[in-house]
């Protein structure tokens, strides 16, 4: 089950990232830098007297910079604002100013006319590269941070490749409380092909309540395998979430959001029924540092697994499974993403020697380059990532080993290549290897998978 999670992150994961904060220094504030830190006291008697000043200077373009450099420090957003764009009447077409503006209208939340300073700086002729490095940066970020449509979604499909599809042994010789014993060659791992299918569906409804939402989203994971000797292992998953999202911005947080939701999880294993699973969660998202996106979640689910012919024991593993985790993007230039990931779950079940803890640490990074071939219209993005994860059971499996739990170290590693042939259209071919080692020889095992498919959103 937990191998099917691999591919959910896909692509929209690594692009989260946002902005907030003032921008980097575009002027010199030769009067405020050469001092201490001020109090608000200070500060504003500053602004009055440089008011004066720039009523004798309108065309002054670092005095202006200066008083919207101390307007923000007082958190005055509209004086700054007004600030600027009386110079654009006197200086018309300047980039700093107009990234400035961008910057100040994302601040106040006015997402379109922000969109329509940054593109102007960025056509604009006179724009220097620093400047125009600075204003994409902030055009990602406001791809991302501004209102989002009620409703999206995706669909990816493509044929898998798998060196151990099974994720079984290397080898059929394993050792079980001391003895050798020789595994059937269904038992070891397998090669096979398979076709991959990934969904998802998203519908926020605005309450009409200071930015308050319902937010809803569908996932849907399905693996088919061609060879018959494989069926057992064909999953069909699918998790419905649902629930309110609160706008914290009332409570001093600005471009915070704090999400309820409730789960529902449902899973066929070869076929048949394998678990359903009930569940809550809390999230709190926050684009309030510069450049940067922050995602925290903690959820439950409670599984209850249905025996089969197949697994008849699968019911040793009813029970709750709760996951803290947090996913932290950045933006290191543009078109660059780092993104790292970490969590800590807990399973805890029925069978003890089921139950465990499992921590995992990942980190990536996401790179948007220009089309090599035809056009730059679509760019083509380049992800490559790795992983590590530690899983430690609470008690021995005496089928396996009597005295020792099982204890597990995976280490993974994925590069993928988004290749967009039309608007929501796009090629994604990808490479993932994953290794188990494992004091159970039974549970050590390595995979090399490749995949290529296409993914269409809308």
């Amino acid at each position: 089950m937990r191998a099917g999670y691999q591919y959910l992150a896909a692509v929209l994961a690594a692009c989260c990232v946002a902005m907030s904060g003032g921008a980097p220094a575009l002027a010199s504030s030769s009067a405020v830098a050469k001092n201490e830190p001020l109090t608000p006291a200070q500060i504003e008697r500053r602004r009055e007297a440089m008011l004066v000043e720039m009523m004798a200077r309108p065309n002054d373009l670092d005095l202006a910079f200066e008083y919207v450099k101390l307007s923000k420090m007082v958190g005055d957003l509209e004086g700054a604002v007004s600030t600027l764009e009386r110079m654009l009447i006197y200086k018309p077409n300047t980039p700093q100013i107009q990234l400035e503006l961008g910057i100040l209208y994302y601040q106040l939340g006015a997402y379109e006319v922000s969109r329509n300073y940054l593109e102007q700086a960025k056509v604009n002729p006179a724009t220097p590269p620093d400047i125009a490095q600075q204003v994409q940066i902030y055009v990602e970020q406001l791809d991302v941070t501004a209102d989002p449509e009620p409703f999206s979604g995706s669909i990816y499909t493509g044929i898998r490749w798998e060196s151990n599809a099974n994720t079984g042994p290397a080898n059929n010789t394993v050792t079980l409380n001391g003895i050798d014993f020789t595994l059937g060659d269904q038992a070891v791992g397998k090669s096979g092909w398979s076709n991959l299918t990934i969904g998802n569906v998203h519908y926020s409804h605005d309450r009409e309540r200071q930015g308050d939402t319902i937010e809803f989203d569908f996932l849907t994971y399905n693996a088919w395998y061609f060879d018959d000797v494989l069926r057992d292992i064909n999953l069909n998953f699918f998790e419905a979430t649902l629930g309110p999202s609160y706008n914290l911005k009332r409570w001093e947080m600005p471009k915070s959001r704090a999400y309820v939701y409730a789960i529902g999880d449902l899973a066929y294993l070869g076929d048949e029924y394998y678990f359903g699973a009930p569940g809550a969660g809390l999230r709190y998202t926050s684009f309030a540092a510069d450049r940067a996106f922050l995602d925290v979640r903690l959820e439950t689910r409670v599984r209850e697994f249905n025996d089969t012919a197949e697994l008849p024991t699968a019911s040793l593993r009813d029970g709750p499974q709760t996951r803290f985790g947090l996913t932290y993007s950045y933006i290191m230039g543009p078109g660059v993403i780092l993104t790292t990931q970490a969590y800590a779950q807990r399973e805890d079940v029925d069978a003890a020697f089921y139950s465990n803890w499992e921590i995992a640490l990942s980190s990536g990074v996401a790179w948007t380059f220009s089309n090599p071939l035809w056009t730059s219209r679509y760019p083509w993005t380049w992800q490559i990532g790795a992983g590590v994860i530690k899983r430690s059971y609470d008690s021995p499996d005496p089928t396996i080993n009597a005295f020792e739990s099982e204890e597990d170290d995976i280490f993974w590693g994925r590069t993928a290549m988004i290749l967009p042939v039309a608007e929501t259209w796009a090629l994604i071919p990808q490479v993932e290897y994953r290794d188990q080692s494992s004091n159970y020889d039974i549970r050590t095992f390595d995979d090399l998978s490749l995949i290529l498919g296409i993914q269409k959103t809308f």
